[in-house]
């Protein structure tokens, strides 16, 4: 009896050595997806049993672990005795900090600004007195979806089909897109009905085209650590509207023509009429010089049967007349000498 009482005793004295002295005052592990350049806190609150109260012998430390890093592990941030100390070698030390300006009271949680892809890792936080308790987070840093580009492929017109399009060309994997038709609020995001899903995924199929289909259409790419978006106005012209684009267009096609027409027309008179100078030109030279009446009318016959054609130069008294025979043979044209006087 004597011997029960003397290991009860000695059970009871042994009882504080064996409750933990510290306690992270946090659930479990956390997992964190963050989007590259964000900010972020991670927690480490902490509670102390009554009789170790007080910073006297506390001591806190942060640690990275990534799988690139082999070796023993590295403190990047610690504290002890009032004193904060970097550690080297991390890349955080420009962006880790704790939150609280004196981690002694109850909180050795830290922020960590400007986050990129290579802060991945675990970040384990220790925090010691008599015992050591620790706490995990798993943050995983990855970029966020690039802005997409909105696009459409058809024609604006009652009754045809449209495609609209979304792609984004950066942005960790997987990329979801969501399509929807905003509100006159820009908010409430809902599809109409004859819509459905394209090939891609980020094609979106709009079946015969009516006016309650016109509106703002919002494409949205997400991933785990954001979004991006881009919007389409899809404005459909009224039937009249469109007939008379149609018919617009005929005309002025028409027109075209017509212009393209009289521009032909006017080079080939040009043309003519100076065939019809060097003719009379001609004739004025085999006169030797004598004849002192220039041209004055000019006319131009064609003998299509014979190739043969003919370009006479009335003279101002009407009595004095040159010919210039032109004779095509074979595609190659012959002047012939104006007949004398």
């Amino acid at each position: 009896m004597a011997g029960h009482g003397a290991s009860l005793l000695l059970l009871l004295g042994l009882m504080p050595a064996l409750l933990s002295a510290v306690r992270i005052n946090s659930p479990g592990r956390e997992v964190l997806f963050l989007a590259k350049g964000d900010s972020v806190k991670l927690g480490c609150p902490y509670v102390l049993d009554p009789e170790d109260n007080g910073p006297q012998g506390l001591g806190i430390e942060w640690i990275q672990i990534t799988p690139e890093r082999t070796g023993p592990e590295k403190v990047f941030l610690s504290y002890h005795d009032h004193h904060v100390d970097y550690g080297s070698g991390s890349g955080l030390q420009d962006r880790v900090a704790f939150v609280q300006s004196d981690p002694s009271q109850y909180d050795a949680s830290i922020s960590l600004a400007n986050v990129q892809e290579s802060d991945t890792g675990t970040y384990q936080c220790r925090v010691k007195k008599n015992t050591i308790a620790v706490h995990e987070v798993i943050v995983t840093v990855q970029e966020k979806p690039a802005p997409p580009q909105c696009w459409f492929e058809g024609e604006l017109v009652e009754g045809s089909s449209l495609l609209l399009r979304c792609y984004s060309r950066g942005g960790a994997s997987p990329l979801a897109y969501q399509w929807a038709k905003l509100a006159d609020s820009y908010s409430g995001g809902h599809l109409p009905s004859g819509t459905i899903q394209g090939r891609a995924p980020g094609d979106l199929l709009i079946r015969s085209l009516t006016k309650a289909h016109g509106g703002i259409y919002q494409c949205r790419v997400t991933n785990r650590v954001g979004y991006s978006v881009c919007q389409l106005n899809i404005n459909l012209a009224p039937r009249g509207r469109q007939a008379g684009i149609i018919v617009g267009s005929i005309l002025g096609s028409l027109l075209l023509l017509s212009l393209l027409g009289l521009l032909i027309w006017a080079l080939i008179c040009r043309y003519r009429q100076k065939e019809c100078q060097r003719a009379c030109s001609d004739c004025r030279s085999s006169t030797g010089g004598t004849m002192t009446r220039s041209c004055n009318v000019c006319t131009h016959h064609s003998y299509s049967p014979h190739g043969i054609s003919y370009m006479q130069c009335q003279h101002g008294d009407g009595g004095d007349e040159r010919a210039a025979a032109l004779i095509c043979n074979d595609g190659i044209r012959h002047q012939v000498a104006c007949p004398a006087l």
